[in-house]
């Protein structure tokens, strides 16, 4: 008799069962690396418009004002919704009449919380018109959904308006805050 060409049920089966077993020790990877990337974009975007806010206020020889906003006209919401970005000189966290609107950014990528902890607990952070803050050294924190220790990220704006990220220095795989305790996001 001559051969088939072909598998047969019970290969099929036996191949599904090891593509299963393959996809199931794969997925929570791919899932904690995909939490790792949203926290790294949040806070990327964010050091850029950090870092566009300064500009603007040096060049403007303004104060600038970043604020959470959820609607980009107004500060308020949380600050994963979006960060208002404004001409300040009043210093009143609101955009009056002299005040000019530079930008709004929103988070739509982000699946966690962004939490701003800063000297004097100011729910803002303002540039003066030399690029420094106004006494507010503190740190923007992301908390991805599910808590991940490995997935949290935060900066860290020093008085002087410059930004550095939190790192890993002892290798756990999880970043230390400015203090060089671990990041958590349950306080």
């Amino acid at each position: 008799m001559g051969r088939l060409d072909g598998f047969t049920m019970l290969e099929l089966l036996i191949a599904l069962l090891i593509i299963g077993v393959l996809l199931g020790v794969a997925l929570p990877d791919f899932e904690q690396t995909i939490s790792q990337k949203r926290s790294e974009q949040t806070l990327k975007t964010l050091t850029q418009t950090i870092e566009f806010a300064r500009i603007a206020a040096i060049t403007s020889s303004s104060t600038v004002t970043l604020c959470k906003s959820s609607d980009g006209e107004a500060c308020g919401g949380e600050w994963n919704n979006g960060v208002l970005v404004f001409t300040d000189s009043n210093r009143n966290r609101s955009i009056d009449d002299e005040d000019e609107l530079l930008r709004y950014v929103s988070f739509h990528f982000a699946r966690g919380q962004l939490r701003w902890r800063a000297f004097q607990n100011k729910p803002y952070l303002q540039m003066t018109s030399q690029g420094f803050t106004y006494y507010q050294n503190g740190n923007f924190t992301y908390c991805p959904n599910g808590n991940d220790p490995e997935s949290i990220h935060q900066i860290i704006v020093n008085r002087l308006g410059r930004i550095r990220w939190a790192t890993d220095s002892d290798g756990d795989g999880i970043r230390e805050d400015s203090r060089g305790r671990p990041l958590n996001c349950d306080s």
